[in-house]
């Protein structure tokens, strides 16, 4: 939207100049009126010129957004991919790694769960690693902070699994509750979540999130493609063939 303006801006500008150029020479000073009167009709009588700017800004803006994020793979990589603080399912020595960030209060995030999770057991050489991006509502904080906690009782997918599945209350009890259904100890979970280095690593997903240009959930790299909100898992299966594709 800002490239847009800023085209349209350029456009006005123009037609500013070609108002003032039209009219300067009927009066000293040409009244202000007069030449957005001008301008109004240069504009209606020339609209290709301001969609064509419009789309030039549009292709300008998109094609500077793949460069910072493809500068931010290579720049972040170990942190995007690598970093050991955060949970991995599927084959940790895998060829192909996919990307989450995601929100447990998010319906798309829930609706493809169970896509990623049919990719990962239809594919034995893809790795997933999930950056928890909590942005909908202080619940969703509660529960990513929790999920991180029970990752150190070795129970991370599991919660993971529930907590996207759940469609109950997400306050704390309830949740920590959930957890402990599959094992989890609520006890050292409420310990756990207060770890400092749980919400340094959620702040670390939400720059790394910003620098990748993701603003909603979910989002995927898939490889080195940036590929933002939810898709099918034939649409999965296809970017990780891909992503394949390309490494090889």
């Amino acid at each position: 939207m800002r490239a847009i303006l800023i085209a349209l801006t350029l456009i006005l500008a123009a037609a500013g100049g070609y108002a003032f150029k039209e009219f300067a020479g009927a009066q000293d000073t040409p009244d202000t009126a007069v030449i957005n009167q001008a301008i109004g009709q240069y504009l209606k009588d020339h609209p290709e010129e301001v969609l064509a700017a419009a789309r030039m800004a549009q292709n300008n803006a998109q094609q500077n957004q793949e460069a910072a994020v493809q500068l931010a793979l290579e720049q972040q990589a170990n942190q995007i991919y690598n970093n050991p603080a955060d949970p991995v399912i599927g084959n940790p020595d895998g060829d192909v790694t996919v990307v989450e960030f995601f929100d447990y209060r998010c319906p798309y995030c829930k609706q493809v769960t169970a896509s990623l999770a049919e990719l990962v057991k239809s594919d034995p050489n893809v790795r997933v690693v999930f950056k928890e991006f909590p942005i909908l509502s202080p619940e969703s904080l509660i529960a990513a902070r929790i999920a991180l906690a029970a990752q150190k009782q070795g129970k991370y997918e599991a919660v993971h699994m529930l907590f996207m599945s759940h469609k109950g209350s997400f306050e704390e009890a309830a949740l920590l509750e959930l957890a402990a259904s599959v094992g989890a100890d609520p006890q050292k979970l409420q310990g756990d979540m207060q770890d400092p280095a749980i919400m340094g690593q959620l702040q670390a997903n939400a720059s790394l999130a910003h620098t990748l240009g993701i603003s909603g959930t979910p989002g995927f790299l898939f490889g080195k493609q940036l590929v933002p909100g939810a898709i099918s898992f034939e649409e999965m299966k296809a970017k990780v063939s891909s992503a394949r594709a390309q490494a090889g």
